[in-house]
C-alpha cells in the first residue's frame, strides 16, 4: 500500500490526470531529496509526470529526464513548458537501452537518480523492480559512482545487493513514504531516518541497547515512534538523545520517560493513570479521568474497532478524550498534540 497522497510541487499551476498524481513524488519529499542531489548534472530515469523533476530543476544546472512510458513524458513536457523550465532536457525510451546510455553519458552527468517501477501490492523484491537495479548499476556505474535509486520501503530482500549503499527512509507527517538507496559516495551512514517536513536525520551509529521496562508505573510521558525509526532500526540511536526507557506492547515499542521530551520522530502522551488491563479496572481509572471517548491505541481487526470503543464510551459521561494503551497492564494517556 502506497502513503497517502500529498501535493507534488505547483500542482495548483499544473493539468495532471487523477491517475497519474497518485504515484508522483510529494513536495516536501521532492525537495528534500533535490538539495541531498544538488550537483550541475543530474540524470533522472523514471521520471513520471515530472515532480521530482521540477525539484531537481531548481538545485542542479541542468536535469536529463528518462521516462520509457510516453504518455507520462508528454504530461512532464507540458508540465514543465507551463512553469517555464528550461534546464531539462528528456529523453525518451528504456534508460537500459545502449543508444540512451550513450547519450546521457556524452552529458556527462554528475549523479544518476532512478525512481523505479513497481507493483502496487503484494511481497516486493528486487526482481519485480523495472529498470533492472543489477543492471542500472553497472551500465550507470560506468559513467558515475554516485547512483540514488528509490524503491518500496518494503521491499524484503535489499541484502541480495552487494554494493555499498545508504538506506535512507523518509516519513511525511509520521507517515511512512519513501525509501531512497544512496550508493557509493552518496552514502552517509549506514541506514538512516528523516522526517518531513522539518527534515529531521538520524543516522546509524554503534548506539549502546536502550533499557526494556516492564511497567509503565511511575513514569509520565509515553511516545509512539514514527515509522521510519523501525524501518531503519534506529530506535537505540533515538533513545541515545533522551533519559528514555522502551517499552513493548502488542508487538510494538514505544518510550517512556519521566521528562517531557521533543521530537520530530516521536508524538507524546502525558500518562494519566496506569492500571490493571482488566475492563472493570480500566472503566473505573476512565470515570476517574472523566473521561467521554476512548481512542484505542493497541492491536484489534478494523471490523471490531468500533464496537470495541463503544464498549467504553457507552458507559462514560465525562468531557476528556483519553488514549488507551494496553499490554500486561492498561495505560491511559491525553494527547501532547495541541
Amino acid at each position: 500500500m502506497r502513503a497517502p497522497k500529498k501535493e507534488i510541487l505547483h500542482q495548483e499551476e499544473l493539468n495532471v490526470p487523477k491517475e497519474f498524481l497518485r504515484f508522483a513524488t510529494p513536495a516536501d519529499v521532492a525537495k528534500y531529496r533535490a538539495e541531498r542531489l544538488k550537483c550541475n548534472t543530474i540524470a533522472d530515469i523514471g521520471c513520471g509526470i515530472g515532480a521530482q523533476t521540477i525539484a531537481f530543476s531548481k538545485t542542479c544546472k541542468k536535469v536529463i529526464a528518462v521516462e520509457i512510458n510516453p504518455s507520462l513524458i508528454k504530461i512532464a513536457k507540458d508540465n514543465l513548458n507551463n512553469l517555464r523550465i528550461k534546464n531539462v532536457e528528456f529523453m525518451e525510451g528504456d534508460a537500459l537501452n545502449p543508444e540512451i546510455i550513450k547519450e546521457i553519458k556524452k552529458l556527462k552527468p554528475e549523479i544518476i537518480f532512478c525512481d523505479t517501477e513497481r507493483k502496487e501490492q503484494g511481497e516486493r523484491s528486487i526482481s519485480d523492480l523495472k529498470p533492472d537495479i543489477w543492471k542500472l548499476i553497472e551500465e550507470y556505474g560506468k559513467i558515475t559512482e554516485k547512483i540514488a535509486v528509490e524503491v518500496p520501503p518494503f521491499t524484503n530482500d535489499l541484502h541480495r545487493l552487494k554494493e555499498n549503499f545508504e538506506k535512507e527512509f523518509v516519513s511525511l507527517d509520521k507517515k511512512l513514504n519513501r525509501l531512497t538507496l544512496y550508493f557509493n559516495k552518496l552514502k552517509k551512514a549506514d541506514r538512516s531516518a528523516v522526517s518531513l517536513p522539518s527534515e529531521s536525520r538520524i543516522e546509524s551509529k554503534d548506539a549502546k541497547k536502550i533499557e526494556l521496562a516492564d511497567s509503565a508505573s511511575g513514569l509520565s510521558y509515553l511516545y509512539t515512534i514514527d515509522p521510519s525509526i523501525f524501518m531503519a532500526e534506529l530506535i537505540n540511536e533515538l533513545a541515545l538523545q533522551f533519559k528514555v526507557s522502551l517499552i513493548e506492547m502488542n508487538k510494538k515499542s514505544y518510550l517512556l520517560s519521566k521528562e517531557k521530551i521533543e521530537s520530530d520522530f516521536l508524538e507524546g502522551y502525558k500518562i494519566l493513570s496506569v492500571t490493571e488491563n482488566k475492563f472493570e479496572s480500566i472503566i473505573e481509572s476512565l470515570k476517574k479521568l472523566d473521561a467521554k471517548s476512548v481512542v484505542l491505541r493497541y492491536s484489534i481487526p478494523p471490523k471490531e474497532y468500533w464496537n470495541e470503543r463503544k464498549r467504553y464510551e457507552s458507559q462514560l459521561k465525562g468531557s476528556k478524550k483519553i488514549h488507551l494503551f494496553v499490554n500486561q497492564e492498561a495505560i491511559l494517556c491525553e494527547s501532547l498534540a495541541y
